[in-house]
């Protein structure tokens, strides 16, 4: 298996686990219910970079 797929999928996890705590990090936390602009284009550029992970093949 290939080491961006491992990426990947644990990028995805991370991406879950966020949308249920309801927090994000890039360079500071963002959490949902005070800034919610910030933390889904967060979230969305996390999922971006996962997801292309699976494109590196």
């Amino acid at each position: 298996m290939n080491y961006a797929y491992i990426l990947g999928c644990l990028l995805l996890l991370w991406v879950a686990h966020d949308l249920f705590v309801g927090s994000v990090w890039l360079h500071r936390q963002y959490f949902r219910a005070s800034e919610p602009w910030g933390y889904w284009s967060i979230l969305l550029l996390w999922l971006a970079v996962a997801v292309s992970c699976f494109y590196w093949v």
